[in-house]
């Protein structure tokens, strides 16, 4: 059983208006102000220790413990002022997610300074909330090797301070939305092995900072939009294990910062681009499994 705790705001026992003929003098005014600026932080910490307590992301073992602030529970730290920061829980190691607990359970709209939401192979289950969406500081968000489903929302767009997006090995069944791109700040997008599908947005290429973009696994049809040639700090790109089709297009060879590029298992036809050749930093390159035809040696 849930136990939900009022909180009164009233700094004085009866309204003020019933003060008939003593109108409030300044002093007094003061002394409320002050007293509810003492009260705010408090209410603001508590509610985030509640939403953190009903998730039920940590046994009653952890939480139960009312003398302990919740900036000491494991995978939680908070900033100077005791507000959460980040929740960083090790690969198997959320201590209540083994129940399997819905990653909506999480109420993230009282959590508006966290930055680092990190809970990979925790057992979460259900979607991904439109709630996590009011966390205007997330910098870092890693769902990965879970059991989440439905939908990327649209309004992960929102975030615009988003770094690192990992939700790889899921389920999510949606296509990518095109308003992913833009999240400028994004360094790092991992979405492989999903059951992602439709076309690659060209949209992502106006994430001009990311650095590795990892879509393998999933099932992706059409061919390459030529707009990734933009992507100039591109380090890793993996498009491996999908339906993509169609040639590879030329404008690949602008990557030129690329040290690992994964092409194999799709049904891309027509010849390699010989512009392939100059990318002096690839280190591997796969592209097995495919329909190519002409001569190899013409990228060397």
């Amino acid at each position: 059983m849930k136990i939900y705790h009022m909180i009164h705001l009233n700094p004085v026992s009866r309204p003020i208006s019933s003060h008939v003929g003593k109108p409030m003098t300044a002093a007094i005014w003061i002394l409320i102000a002050l007293a509810l600026s003492y009260s705010y932080p408090a209410i603001a910490t508590g509610t985030e220790a509640d939403a953190l307590r009903r998730s039920g992301w940590w046994i009653d073992a952890i939480t139960s413990n009312t003398s302990a602030s919740h900036c000491t529970w494991p995978g939680i730290s908070c900033d100077h002022s005791g507000s959460v920061a980040e929740i960083n829980i090790p690969l198997g190691n959320c201590y209540g997610c083994w129940l399997r607990s819905n990653l909506s359970s999480m109420n993230f709209s009282l959590l508006p300074n966290l930055a680092s939401l990190q809970v990979p192979n925790n057992f979460l289950v259900g979607i991904i909330p439109l709630q996590i969406c009011a966390v205007p500081k997330l910098r870092h968000l890693n769902l990965s090797e879970n059991y989440l489903t439905g939908e990327l929302p649209l309004c992960l767009q929102n975030l615009t301070l988003l770094e690192v997006v990992d939700i790889h090995n899921n389920q999510i069944t949606s296509p990518i939305p095109r308003e992913l791109g833009n999240l400028k700040k994004l360094i790092h997008l991992d979405l492989s092995f999903n059951f992602l599908g439709g076309p690659i947005p060209p949209a992502l290429a106006n994430l001009r900072n990311l650095t590795n973009l990892y879509l393998q696994g999933n099932a992706f049809n059409g061919s390459i939009p030529h707009e990734l040639g933009n992507l100039k700090k591109l380090i890793h790109l993996d498009l491996s294990f999908n339906s993509l089709d169609g040639p590879i297009p030329p404008a690949l060879a602008n990557l030129r910062n690329l040290t690992n590029l994964y092409l194999q298992g799709n049904a891309f036809n027509g010849s390699i681009p010989p512009g392939i050749g100059n990318l002096r930093k690839l280190a591997y390159l796969s592209m097995e499994e495919n329909k190519f035809t002409g001569c190899i040696q013409c990228i060397y």
